[in-house]
């Protein structure tokens, strides 16, 4: 009986697997696409191929998933290579999404589920730089209060990121997959995190 044949994984999956170990993630190269597929469909990004190196952390106040959304045939490469969080937390009760700039993972075709329309919140700077979707002002402003606001406003961010009750999923523009791009896509959603379950 021959043994199964592995299941393909890009470069640098070792690299990832070492990090997750390294800090007490889970790691699964090829994880479960069902529990990726229950977010979408996204409002500004697009839904990839398959997911991959997916790492799990688990905290007092969450879970943290972060993976790399793989945008082509299984071993072909993509145009561009991302990372992406998603965060089950306790705080978000609104529902909205944003996008500054066009980054690679931005969703241009809209066939079967078209995003809210867009909205204005009234914040001058934020307006001014953020394309914002909601289905109202109010779910707006209550997706992305001041304090996220002012965090991502602060921190120069560029990319997406989609508010849903009870989490949320954010890609930062120009991360790479490498153990760095990990770290630095974990700690950008916990700061997210932070923003709900602290807010004062």
């Amino acid at each position: 009986m021959t043994p199964p044949v592995p299941k393909w994984v890009p470069l640098g999956s070792q690299t990832i697997e070492y990090f997750a170990r390294a800090r007490g993630f889970a790691y699964e190269a090829r994880p479960e696409e069902r529990w990726f597929r229950h977010w979408e469909p996204h409002d500004t990004m697009v839904a990839p191929e398959l997911w991959v190196n997916s790492c799990t952390e688990r905290t007092p106040y969450g879970v943290f998933v972060v993976a790399e959304p793989w945008t082509a045939n299984e071993g072909v490469d993509p145009v561009e290579r991302a990372v992406v969080a998603f965060a089950q937390i306790g705080g978000p009760v609104c529902r909205a999404a944003m996008r500054v700039g066009e980054p690679f993972l931005t969703r241009v075709a809209f066939l079967e589920s078209p995003p809210p329309p867009k909205v204005l919140l009234g914040d001058a700077v934020w307006d001014e730089h953020v394309t914002t979707f909601a289905h109202s002002i109010d779910e707006a402003k209550g997706a992305f209060p001041p304090k996220l606001r002012k965090l991502l406003q602060e921190r120069g961010f560029k990319g997406h990121l989609e508010i849903r009750r009870g989490g949320f999923v954010v890609h930062h523009e120009g991360v790479p997959p490498t153990a760095y791009g990990y770290e630095l896509t974990f700690r950008v959603a916990h700061d997210i995190a932070k923003a709900f379950i602290f807010p004062n």
